[in-house]
C-alpha cells in the first residue's frame, strides 16, 4: 500500500517511497544508536513538536521504546525539534558534557532532523504522522571514518575530494559544500540526507541549472523564495 495512501492530495512515487525509506531505517540499528535507542530519539522529537502546537498528536503513533533518555540529551533533542534557532555551539558542547560523542551527536541531528522533516510534511498534506515501526534487533557498526577531521564545522566533517581520498569522492563527487557535509562524520546518515534531499527538493546534479524544475506545481525560483522564507524564519545562518 502507497505510503500516502491516505492523502486527498496526490504524492510523488519516488518521494513517497523516500519517506517510507526512512522510517524503516529508523526500526533498524544505526551506525551509534540501537533500534530501540534511536526510536526513544525520534519519539522524544515528535512529542517535542506536539507539546509545542505544530503538531498533533496521532490516534495509531506505532511502536514505543522502552529506553529513557538522560535529561540533557532530552533537552537537546527538544531544542532541535522545536527550537531550531536556538541550537548552537553551546548545545553541542552540552551534548559533549552529556557523553556523546562527536559521531553520536551528529547521528542523533540527523535523525530528529529526519523526524521532524517527515512529520511536518504530514502535517502539510492533512494526513496524520506515520507510525514508528517496531525496532529490530542489532548492533550499531560503530565504523567512524577515519579521513574526517575538524574542519570549520561544530564536529569533525570529511574533506572534499582529493584531500578526503576514496570515500569523499564516492560520497561527494567532485565537491560538496559544509551543508551537505555536516553529517558526514557518519556517512549513513549523510547518505539519507541526500536521498531525501534529492527527492524533496532537487537532483543534484542539477542544482545549478535554474531552468530545470524538480516540480510540476512549482518553478525553481518560488521553490527557491519557498526555501528563503523558511530559512529567515527559522534565522538560519546560510
Amino acid at each position: 500500500m502507497p505510503f500516502y495512501s491516505d492523502s486527498e492530495i496526490p504524492v510523488r512515487d519516488d518521494l513517497a517511497q523516500a519517506h517510507a525509506a526512512q522510517f524503516e531505517r529508523f526500526a533498524r540499528a544505526g551506525t551509534w544508536g540501537t533500534a530501540v535507542q534511536r526510536l526513544a530519539v525520534i519519539s522524544e522529537a515528535r512529542q517535542a513538536g506536539i507539546d509545542a502546537g505544530m503538531l498533533e498528536a496521532p490516534e495509531d503513533g506505532g511502536a514505543v521504546s522502552d529506553v529513557e533518555l538522560p535529561e540533557d540529551v532530552r533537552a537537546i533533542i527538544r531544542c532541535l525539534a522545536a527550537s531550531p534557532r536556538d541550537f548552537d555551539m553551546g548545545t553541542y558542547q552540552q551534548a559533549r558534557d552529556a557523553g556523546l560523542s562527536d559521531a553520536e551527536f551528529a547521528e542523533l541531528v540527523a535523525i530528529v532532523s529526519f523526524i521532524v522533516n517527515l512529520d511536518v510534511y504530514a502535517r502539510g498534506i492533512g494526513v496524520p504522522l506515520r507510525p514508528f515501526a517496531e525496532p529490530q534487533p542489532g548492533n550499531p557498526s560503530r565504523e567512524q571514518p577515519v579521513e574526517a577531521v575538524l574542519e570549520q564545522a561544530f564536529v569533525p566533517t570529511i574533506p572534499n575530494p582529493p584531500e578526503g581520498g576514496a570515500i569523499a569522492k564516492e560520497m561527494y563527487g567532485p565537491f560538496k559544500p559544509y551543508i551537505m557535509r555536516a553529517l558526514s562524520i557518519v556517512p549513513d546518515e549523510f547518505r539519507a540526507h541526500l536521498e531525501l534531499e534529492q527527492a524533496q527538493y532537487v537532483l543534484l546534479p542539477k542544482i545549478m541549472d535554474f531552468d530545470y524544475n524538480h516540480h510540476e506545481g512549482l518553478t525553481r525560483p518560488q521553490v527557491e523564495v519557498v526555501a528563503g522564507r523558511v530559512s529567515a524564519i527559522n534565522d538560519c545562518f546560510y
